[in-house]
């Protein structure tokens, strides 16, 4: 029974007077001030430390938010108000809005961190989860993609911390490399000079670091040849210098009786060399 005359109390004291409800609209009032400057405090201190964005925002938001609950409680103690209970219907509730906002929140959390880390700003080419683009905008949930064929994608910032960023304009040059394969009978070392004096002449391939010509490999049907060329970051320069460089070294290996070697097929019927032979007439002609 004594229990149940327990569960039977009220939240609050009905014997309150002017002073305690003054004393807790008091706590109240300073709790709001405190947790205004904290916010205007600390997301200076984090602008300065990390840059401007949206983790600044969030941390300064949930630290304010965290000093006006823990003055609306002490408000609520001097009023006599039993937290206890009250907080454990709070947690409750709590934790079915938690399970029910797990997807934006993992989103937002995405979102601090990529501020905090910084990968990527607004304005870098980046390729996220398969897509290329430049960053339009990181906002709380997504990251916004302008893509090159003028596609707006959408990245959940959630899938964007578990997937691989290349960032393509953090550096201002960046390297690229083109196979030209060669005939087995070419002369490789003039077919290798002739190739270094084509890159050097594209006006879109850096001088510094200068450019490589090496042979790759002994493919099925030629002999690859690799060139290792520095460009501009950007996709624009990227694309211009290929085309430019590819123009070049079909122009040079043509001017130079350089063969550039396609995919060929030897067909062997089976039969051996003299009956073959014994097929054509013995000046080698056909019957």
């Amino acid at each position: 029974m004594h229990l149940f005359r327990q569960s039977d109390e009220t939240l609050i004291d009905d014997s309150l007077t002017s002073t305690d409800w003054i004393t807790a609209g008091v706590i109240v009032v300073g709790a709001l001030a405190l947790a205004i400057t904290l916010a205007r405090v600390l997301r200076r201190l984090i602008e300065h430390g990390i840059g401007p964005g949206f983790a600044a925002i969030v941390a300064a938001r949930l630290a304010a938010y965290v000093v006006f609950l823990v003055g609306v409680s002490y408000a609520l103690t001097t009023l006599g108000v039993r937290v206890g209970p009250l907080l454990g219907a709070l947690g409750l509730g709590g934790l079915v809005l938690a399970l029910a906002l797990q997807g934006p929140v993992e989103s937002l959390v995405a979102s601090v961190i990529l501020q905090a880390r910084r990968p990527y700003t607004v304005g870098d080419t980046v390729e996220i989860d398969g897509e290329r683009g430049v960053v339009a905008d990181i906002d709380s949930r997504t990251t916004v993609l302008e893509a090159l064929d003028g596609r707006h994608v959408r990245v959940p910032n959630r899938t964007v911390i578990s997937t691989t960023i290349v960032n393509l304009t953090r550096n201002p040059q960046r390297r690229s490399r083109l196979v030209v394969g060669l005939a087995y009978e070419t002369d490789l070392p003039a077919a290798v000079a002739v190739l270094r004096d084509a890159v050097r002449g594209v006006v879109d391939v850096a001088a510094e670091p200068p450019p490589q010509v090496l042979v790759d490999r002994f493919g099925e049907s030629t002999i690859d040849v690799v060139i290792l060329y520095w460009h501009a970051s950007d996709v624009a320069a990227e694309l211009t210098a290929r085309s430019d460089l590819a123009i070049a070294v079909h122009q040079a290996l043509d001017a130079a009786d350089i063969t550039i070697a396609f995919p060929q097929v030897v067909v062997w019927t089976g039969e051996p060399d003299d009956e073959r032979r014994s097929a054509t007439d013995p000046d080698g002609g056909p019957h």
